[in-house]
């Protein structure tokens, strides 16, 4: 109940190299055997015999539900080749591309883009969004929500930042809340079909970040409607 991955106070001396493959090849790729609660959302959000591509989904299962389940043509898009390889012994198509580069394209569209936990580590998501709309359908976006309260507790008690990185605190450049994250979606002139918050604080079966996402929401999903 109060205990979520990835809320913690800052650990300098964990702090190492940023090296995306040299992560990939310390882990192993092996595919998860279940979907997290926010890929089980975008799950029942994506209608059957969609295409799909998710875009830094690293060692997700989400493509290869869809793909059996719901019908799906699933394609991947990771910076790591290691990734792309892992996914294609599962039969689901990849490549590798870097959102930073400013040669970057898609070949083909697509009716739903996933960005889950990406949008947080680019400097210029407002850019990324812009090129790729004509690109799809939707975007279905998860983010990390800043004004979660255990965050909040901890700077005011504690004074400590909250931490959302792995292995180097500059891996997320943009910070969030439900509320900004809406307002920020809004001033871009992006339509909002849906929101949920995937976990947060819940006391038993009253599960609170339903209700109230901007306060007890740890992660939130967005399916956003791409501008023509």
């Amino acid at each position: 109940m109060f205990y979520f991955h990835g809320v913690r106070k800052p650990d300098f001396t964990r702090m190492k190299k940023m090296d995306y493959d040299a992560y990939w090849r310390s882990r192993g790729f092996t595919m998860r055997n279940k979907l997290f609660e926010r890929e089980v959302i975008f799950f029942n959000w994506i209608r059957e015999g969609s295409k799909v591509l998710d875009i830094g989904c690293g060692t997700s299962r989400l493509l290869l539900e869809l793909k059996n389940k719901k019908n799906c043509t699933s394609h991947a898009m990771d910076v790591s080749p290691l990734v792309i390889e892992g996914l294609e012994k599962h039969g689901i198509k990849g490549w590798t591309g870097d959102l930073e580069d400013k040669n970057f394209t898609l070949p083909e569209r697509y009716n739903y883009i996933v960005l889950s936990e990406v949008l947080e580590h680019l400097r210029e998501p407002e850019e990324l969004l812009e090129k790729l709309s004509p690109k799809t359908d939707y975007f279905i976006v998860s983010i990390p929500n800043s004004a979660f309260y255990r965050y909040r507790l901890s700077l005011l008690l504690d004074g400590r930042f909250f931490t959302q990185w792995e292995c180097h605190p500059s891996e997320h450049l943009r910070y969030w809340s439900h509320t900004d994250f809406l307002a920020w979606l809004a001033a871009l002139d992006f339509k909002v079909v849906r929101s949920e918050a995937s976990n947060g604080l819940d006391l038993g079966p009253l599960k609170l970040f339903r209700y109230f996402p901007n306060l007890f929401g740890h992660q939130i999903c967005y399916l956003i409607k791409a501008k023509k």
